[in-house]
């Protein structure tokens, strides 16, 4: 059984920006699924920037490694990132997650993969004594993925099975040895990732009102949750709220979202949460 990366992507119509990390191979799908997409591809090979087909599908090629060399673009410019393998290649996957991260608008995703060090072919080669990959490439475990994704700032993470045995029996002896399989962990050759910038809550509250009104609402919030001229902020809340056509269940879920003290806030704020 396989699933490839790009079958995790919906198609869409909206203009979004997206991104290719060493992915030249699925340029031609990614156009077919977002046809009014900006679409930028990585690449360190001259003859994939100047092909005559990447040109046709309006894709913009930068030619750099970018295992070695910082990406040429301003924070959060991407809605997408596809970067197959980027975990695994990467020479620092530390830093090339974070660049990745920075990369990405607030409300962006990255699409990769790895393969898995528990897939039982790759276990039964340690066993040998022979590492399966070159020394070039980093394998991992899915708490390690999951680790190294929180520790540069994804908000939430999805694992897909990519390549898998379709008959699982072989893996049934590293389980019968004691290896947890979960998910079918021992029979899963490659995972595919997605890793969203920001919570889906928080990807909802960013999409609707602008990063200016957003901003404005959490600074009188938190007034409100801690006492700092209270009654004003309550005042400049309601005529926001007004103003932007803020409604209960937005600034509710926002309260939630900002506030530690979320009770106390709602009690402060519960006129105006009746009102609009």
């Amino acid at each position: 059984m396989k699933t490839e990366i790009m079958d995790l992507l919906a198609p869409s119509a909206e203009r979004l920006r997206l991104l290719v990390v060493d992915g030249s191979e699925y340029l031609e799908r990614l156009r077919e699924l977002c046809p009014n997409a900006e679409i930028h591809a990585i690449t360190p090979y001259h003859e994939i920037a100047e092909d005559t087909h990447v040109a046709a599908l309006g894709v913009h090629a930068h030619v750099l490694d970018w295992r070695r060399e910082p990406l040429p673009f301003a924070e959060e410019t991407f809605d997408r990132i596809v970067a197959e393998f980027a975990i695994e290649y990467a020479y620092e996957p530390y830093d090339t997650l974070m660049a990745l991260n920075r990369a990405l608008k607030e409300t962006g995703t990255l699409y990769t993969c790895y393969t898995n060090v528990r897939y039982h072919r790759v276990l039964t080669a340690l066993q040998g004594g022979e590492f399966p990959v070159r020394g070039d490439r980093h394998l991992y475990a899915k708490p390690e993925i999951v680790r190294l994704l929180n520790d540069t700032l994804y908000k939430e993470i999805h694992f897909f099975a990519g390549e898998r045995d379709d008959d699982s029996a072989a893996a049934e002896g590293w389980a019968e040895a004691g290896f947890a399989n979960f998910s079918d962990d021992l029979a899963t050759r490659t995972w595919l990732i997605r890793a969203d910038r920001s919570t889906a809550a928080a990807v909802n509250l960013k999409l609707l009102f602008s990063d200016r009104t957003r901003r404005t609402i959490a600074r009188l919030l938190h007034r409100i949750e801690y006492d700092t001229a209270a009654e004003e902020a309550v005042a400049e809340l309601r005529e926001l709220c007004a103003r932007e056509g803020i409604f209960r269940d937005y600034l509710a879920d926002f309260i939630t979202e900002v506030c530690v003290h979320e009770e106390k806030v709602r009690t402060e704020l519960k006129d105006l949460l009746d009102e609009i």
